[in-house]
């Protein structure tokens, strides 16, 4: 596959021109950071390198069009709802209840309305068809969905998409932990997402901030573009449009290496469980453990791993997650084992397994984020409104919404996850 925007930097920087422009490195350490020069191309007006590069990203995803973020996945969400919103010509979206704070940041900003759909387990994504039909009604412009969650679990994407396509209404996914499907045939948009934001730099070899928005249909591509020139920087970075060039190739040349490192990921499950290490059914790339049943918390165990030069992706009170990519070293693989090996068992705690929180909903999203508010301590907001996104990082996926009454279960579950204050509204 060609690499447009990775030939056109190449060639700038052996060319020897005397670069009287932004930025101010001059190429001196990073020979390919530069800005909208003669022949660079735009990225929200884009017609040149920077199209073509996206149109072979489109075609490797099966999308009708892509578009480049070097915003990561958050600028991704923000532009495919309101792309939704601007071609339905409604205001209102049904949403997984766990969705990533970045789903709930977008919805203040466009001032969307939000039906939640809750799944039967914390951090869940897997929604069923009955609970999802139920949130939709006539001013419904799309459902939104995790593809993947945080622990590893899978919407079914084929049949979320049948029940939305019965109702008339747009299926957008959150993609960010599952580009890598791209390789295994069951990416959300071949499964019938109209949109989805896929982050390029949590499995696959790109850059931390670079991400996709595939599009099945082209009506999208323009109110994505303007969206993403309204909140994303006037300065997207050429390192990361880079990388996600680059990423292109890694795709159509490195289907089998890609696909190996799946292979890898299953049999160190196997190798695992064969040591008495309980795990969690997991996607593709991940593997979390149940750190309880080990003897540990989450947390003590991700520190026992610390220690022994392995730093995990995501621990808490039960469960520690491994994160993998397509390109990750053999070797790491055998090392992990070993320190998962020699890590004592001690006698299982009592599964530390938080509910599915239900907060009373007292205020839009919007009104709380934007009302006057004081931060207080955490079991001193019981019975006040939350006022802005407040949740541990990762997995980022707030508890208490804005504008929903914080309760004392909530509260103690956050205080347990180390939150400290809550922005509350006066």
């Amino acid at each position: 596959m060609n690499t447009p925007i990775h030939d056109f930097l190449e060639n700038y920087a052996k060319s020897g021109t005397v670069r009287l422009h932004m930025p101010g490195g001059k190429g001196l350490m990073y020979p390919y950071d530069i800005t909208e020069i003669s022949g660079a191309d735009e990225l929200y007006d884009c017609a040149g390198i920077i199209r073509a590069s996206e149109r072979n990203a489109a075609a490797l995803f099966g999308a009708s069009d892509t578009c480049y973020s070097c915003g990561g996945a958050t600028l991704a969400i923000q532009a495919m709802l309101s792309a939704a919103c601007e071609v339905t010509g409604k205001r209102k979206i049904a949403a997984g209840r766990f969705s990533h704070k970045s789903l709930v940041n977008a919805a203040i900003l466009l001032d969307l309305d939000i039906t939640w759909i809750y799944p039967e387990e914390f951090l869940g994504c897997a929604l069923s068809h009955d609970a999802v039909e139920a949130a939709i009604d006539s001013d419904t412009a799309a459902v939104f969905v995790n593809s993947v969650d945080y622990l590893g679990g899978e919407a079914d994407i084929a049949a979320l998409s049948e029940v939305c396509k019965k109702r008339g209404v747009l299926l957008l996914t959150d993609n960010a932990h599952g580009a890598y499907k791209v390789f295994t045939g069951d990416h959300p948009l071949r499964l019938g997402a109209d949109m989805t934001a896929d982050s390029a730099h949590k499995t696959l070899p790109a850059i931390t901030g670079t991400a996709y928005l595939h599009l099945a249909d082209s009506v999208f591509f323009a109110p994505a573009k303007a969206a993403m020139s309204l909140f994303g920087s006037s300065s997207p970075s050429y390192l990361m449009l880079d990388s996600l060039d680059l990423c292109n190739a890694y795709i159509s040349e490195k289907r089998t290496e890609a696909l190996r490192t799946a292979d890898l990921v299953s049999e160190l499950k196997r190798t695992l469980a064969a040591d008495g290490v309980a795990l969690r059914e997991s996607d593709a790339m991940r593997i979390t453990i149940d750190a309880n049943a080990l003897g540990y918390t989450g947390y003590e165990l991700a520190a026992l791993m610390r220690e022994n030069g392995a730093e995990c992706e995501m621990s808490g009170m039960r469960y520690v997650v491994l994160l993998f990519s397509v390109v990750q070293p053999e070797h790491d693989f055998e090392r992990t084992a070993e320190i998962l090996r020699d890590i004592p068992r001690k006698t299982p705690l009592a599964p530390k397994t938080a509910p599915v929180f239900r907060p009373e909903r007292k205020l839009s999203p919007r009104e709380a984020c934007f009302a006057a508010k004081k931060s207080v301590p955490v079991m001193q907001a019981v019975g006040r409104i939350c006022a802005e996104v407040c949740s541990s990082c990762p997995p980022c996926v707030p508890v208490v919404m804005p504008g929903e009454l914080i309760g004392e279960a909530e509260a103690t579950f956050l205080a347990d996850c180390g939150v400290e204050k809550m922005p509350t509204v006066l």
